[in-house]
């Protein structure tokens, strides 16, 4: 067995690797948290080392994700490298620890949606919490467990008050960026490390928003979890086999009551058994594999069985989770749009850190960027992958095929000087991821319009939920065709849906019940199945100028 050290210029962490082990491998057993997108095939490029001593052959794929510089100085992917003897590496790979993650404080209030604050009593008038007196007080936790962040809310159930928010990025992205992935990595036999890794997320948020509040731990009475139907049966240590394979059956998408000991016991540890083991564990329906809890509670959010005009939820991430109808009908769907629109599988690809490229525009023969923070440039997150495409479009340096101008299409366009002075660039590769993103959610929202009977005209509203969404600049995304020149005008941005419904449902438990029976009441369309899809799915992945 050989040795890896972890050098970080303060301390030395030492693993032994196993023999046929690749150093990500070595570092996932041991619990130490790398990005890696592609789970591991050597595609994302993120996973990234940099051998400071011994030997590392340099691979296919370390030679196409970086310069001969870069390989000179001893940078490698960990996903490809598989030490013969002794090594000593730095991390190189992008720190997410101020990974910007939606809140559900916005205050956006539907036509139909239940405006919840205060629990209410049985006589139905609310309750006026006394908050000087603490034995008066109890607390909820709202959570929305996202493929690629967890948001949370510290809520104070006898008037509804937020105390306390918090962040953090859901750490099973070192198995995959996408739900697929996290199946394939569940499959393998990896389902209880998948599980330790969100329940490690949950329990540290829960300390983190007791500290922040000041309330003693073992006070929170209960815990309501949004999340898409992948997500949570890895919370629940449930089998994905039938989740990635046709008919694409889940376990359960019903409610779920538990308590953490149950649910998560077998990967706690004994002194968060005692500290949180009772704490009440309410998790939302979903409507299938695909359409999962995440959209039910933007559904009650935006009170879909409540509204009489036609209206359409939009939630993008690396799924496009979509619902049209109202209180008579509702139809859903959702398409996989892969990682393009969080950044993934783009060549200066990130999520929504601190530097990361968020928006764009194309002036006087060059790039004018905005970074989030105001940070110096580290890449370039989704919606800054939407304006780029967007600009290179408008200005004829992309055709409507998506062919890259060729004095571009060997080198790409530079955006900006990034880490190092490394030129970041938008390639003729990252066209076509952004293409195939965009065209499978517009054939899966002209599919659902299809099937509703409906051009969008006659569509009262359209949200957009989830932080893509929240940060997406409406003009240029109906400029490439990502969304119907009909939705211009109705468009209302209700930022994080899952979180907010969440905590609705911590708040009045017989909104979970209308939540069933809204999931129940609502048809799906599977688009593998549909015969409009592919057609429209190749109409779209034209550019519309």
């Amino acid at each position: 067995m050989v040795k890896i050290t972890i050098a970080d210029g303060k301390t030395e962490k030492v693993f032994g690797c196993v023999e046929g082990d690749s150093i990500l491998v070595t570092l996932r057993k041991n619990n130490v948290y790398v990005p890696a997108y592609c789970d591991g095939r050597g595609t994302c490029k993120k996973c990234r080392v940099r051998l400071i001593e011994g030997e590392l052959p340099v691979t296919d794929e370390d030679a196409a994700a970086f310069t001969l510089r870069q390989l000179e100085e001893g940078w490698r992917l960990s996903c490809r490298a598989f030490p013969e003897k002794d090594c000593v590496i730095v991390l190189e790979t992008q720190k997410e620890e101020d990974f910007e993650v939606l809140g559900g404080r916005d205050k956006v209030q539907m036509e139909g949606a239940p405006e919840v604050h205060r629990t209410k009593k049985s006589d139905g008038h609310l309750e006026k919490a006394d908050l000087d007196n603490s034995e008066a007080r109890a607390f909820g936790v709202a959570v929305d467990v996202g493929t690629t962040t967890i948001a949370m809310e510290l809520v104070d159930l006898k008037d509804g008050q937020v105390l306390a928010w918090e962040s953090s990025i859901n750490h099973q992205r070192a198995y995959g960026a996408d739900v697929i992935s996290r199946i394939q990595a569940s499959v393998a036999g990896l389902g209880s490390a998948l599980k330790k890794s969100v329940w490690t997320d949950l329990i540290e948020g829960v300390a983190a928003l007791e500290e922040k509040a000041g309330i003693l731990s073992g006070h929170i009475e209960k815990m309501t979890v949004a999340a898409n139907t992948t997500m949570i049966h890895l919370l629940m240590g449930y089998s994905c086999e039938t989740l990635g394979v046709a008919p694409f059956t889940p376990v359960t998408t019903d409610p779920i009551h538990s308590r953490i000991k149950e649910a998560a016991g077998d990967v706690l540890s004994r002194e968060e058994i005692l500290k949180y083991g009772k704490m009440e564990l309410i998790i939302l329906p979903g409507i299938s594999t695909y359409v999962g809890a995440d959209i039910v509670a933007g559904m009650l959010v935006c009170g879909f069985d409540q509204i009489k005009a036609p209206a359409m939820l939009i939630d993008l991430g690396t799924n496009g989770e979509m619902v049209i109808g109202g209180r008579t009908m509702r139809v859903a769907t959702s398409t996989a749009a892969g990682p393009a629109f969080e950044g993934g599988n783009i060549s200066w690809g990130t999520g929504s850190v601190g530097g990361a490229i968020c928006a764009v525009s194309y002036k006087d023969g060059e790039m004018a960027y905005e970074t989030i923070g105001n940070k110096p440039p580290v890449g370039i997150c989704g919606t800054g992958v939407l304006d780029i495409a967007a600009e290179l479009v408008g200005h004829g340096l992309v055709d409507e095929t998506g062919l890259l101008d060729e004095d571009y299409f060997d080198i790409g366009v530079k955006i900006a000087d990034g880490p190092g002075e490394e030129p970041i660039t938008f390639t003729q590769k990252d066209i076509r991821e952004i293409q195939l993103a965009k065209a499978a959610v517009r054939a899966g929202i002209n599919v659902l319009l299809k099937r509703y009977g409906t051009n969008g005209a006659d569509l009262a509203k359209v949200y957009l939920a989830g932080g893509f969404g929240f940060r997406l600049n409406i003009d240029k995304a109906v400029a490439i065709g990502l969304l119907p020149e009909s939705f211009s005008g109705k468009i209302t941005v209700v930022g994080n849906a899952s979180l907010k419904g969440a905590r609705m449902c911590l708040l009045d438990e017989n909104l979970i019940g209308r939540a069933w029976k809204m999931a129940g009441d609502t048809q799906e369309i599977s688009l593998g199945n549909d015969g409009d899809f592919n057609e429209y799915f190749m109409e779209a992945m034209y550019f519309e100028r």
